[in-house]
């Protein structure tokens, strides 16, 4: 049998009092962790959340937590999970369930007490890994602790089952696998390509999600590229036009930032651009946030004024779009040209970019009255202001004077 060291948080007090309570009225053994958090101990990566699966109903687990004093929140009880709250921390508890009804979306689920049923509706048999308050490791499916030997994801059972199930487990496979994986294995890759036409009936929010996780890890880069080449990109990112199944600008920018905006931008430039009209038609079906959609649209803004600037014209980029913005620009071009972006970025850091010292207060005491006039004379004195470099002597001009109209 195989045992696992707990973690730190697996093992805390809170954990511990969670278990008593539900072991109290449903007997030894009758909760156990769950998934990631049994997954990644046998993987010796960093921990993910603590999931808890127990024996009991919904009702019985509320109840088990009430007698012992432990705050509880019913955060998907028409699902079956229960969260408990220790010392602020919170244990989401979920009652194990076999599938009766699915519809690639959302399933209908019964509760049972039978640990096997439970894991054969999980997606992964990695993710199908349970582990008692002792450490105590069990693998109902029998394939779990193999695939973490060979770091290997495979979907449970049929794979295309599975996938009929929740669609979203389409990209969860790619994700799992660019994460955990040694490689990718055919069959579920098979069945991932077969059914990809499902991708088109998740929600934007779900689909933004999976992707943005998936760019957030170490090395996203295998992910996409097996997306691209299976033809799943296009139903990821709708306008997708670039083929082949190479992805230069984000292979390129996983080498020199792990900001998943930024990758985020380097693989939508890739068969997207960066024209703002694309980048709102991307937000409004992934729905994404406005500041990353506003962030994706200044950089392409930007990029295009990068091209044999100099120092005065990237202070004025950053004056105009701010100096994150300018940033981003700089090391999309630099995917764009698979380079080291050092001598530029440490430009950008150095530069002293000075505020426009003259308000509109300023030309109301030389004569100028409050209105149009004032608004668009300000404006002209900070362009030639600009222009000249942030030059004072622009300023003293201007505050020396009548006002020019």
């Amino acid at each position: 049998m195989t045992r696992i060291l707990l973690t730190d948080s697996m093992n805390a007090p809170g954990s511990r009092a969670v278990f008593a309570a539900l072991e109290a009225r449903g007997g030894k053994g009758c909760v156990r962790f769950v998934g990631g958090c049994v997954r990644n101990v046998l993987l010796g990566v960093p921990g993910s959340d603590l999931d808890l699966s127990t024996q009991l109903a919904p009702d019985d687990t509320e109840a088990a937590l009430e007698a012992a004093g432990i705050r509880n929140v019913p955060t998907g009880k028409d699902y079956g999970t229960i969260t408990a709250v220790v010392d602020g921390e919170p244990y989401e508890i979920t009652s194990l369930r076999e599938d009766v009804e699915t519809d690639g979306r959302r399933a209908v689920v019964k509760y049972t007490t039978d640990w096997a049923k439970d894991a054969e509706r999980r997606d992964f048999y990695v993710n199908a890994l349970y582990a008692d308050i002792d450490g105590q490791v069990y693998d109902p499916t029998g394939h779990g602790l193999d695939d973490i030997a060979a770091r290997r994801v495979r979907f449970i059972g049929e794979a295309e089952s599975r996938i009929r199930e929740d669609y979203l487990r389409i990209l969860r496979f790619f994700r799992f696998t660019a994460g955990y994986a040694a490689g990718i294995d055919p069959g579920s890759l098979d069945a991932c390509i077969a059914l990809q036409a499902g991708i088109d009936g998740l929600s934007g929010e779900r689909i933004f999600g999976e992707t943005f996780k998936t760019l957030a890890l170490a090395d996203p880069l295998p992910a996409f590229e097996a997306m691209q080449a299976g033809g799943l990109l296009a139903r990821v990112l709708p306008g997708w036009t670039l083929t082949g199944d190479r992805l230069p600008e984000l292979k390129a920018m996983v080498a020199i930032s792990d900001d998943p905006e930024r990758r985020l931008m380097a693989l939508v430039d890739s068969g997207l651009g960066l024209e703002a009209g694309d980048i709102k038609a991307l937000q409004g079906r992934l729905k994404f946030s406005q500041a990353i959609c506003e962030r994706l649209i200044k950089a392409g803004e930007v990029i295009g004024h990068l091209e044999a600037a100099e120092a005065g014209d990237i202070a004025r980029l950053i004056y105009r779009h701010g100096r994150p913005a300018v940033e981003d620009a700089v090391l999309l071009a630099a995917a764009h040209d698979d380079r080291r972006p050092g001598v530029l970025m440490q430009l950008i850091g150095e530069l002293d970019v000075p505020v426009f010292p003259l308000k509109g207060a300023d030309l109301i005491k030389l004569g100028l009255q409050p209105g149009p006039e004032l608004g668009q004379r300000l404006k002209q004195i900070e362009a030639d202001w600009l222009a000249a470099d942030f030059s004072q002597s622009v300023i003293d001009a201007a505050l020396a004077g009548p006002p020019r109209v």
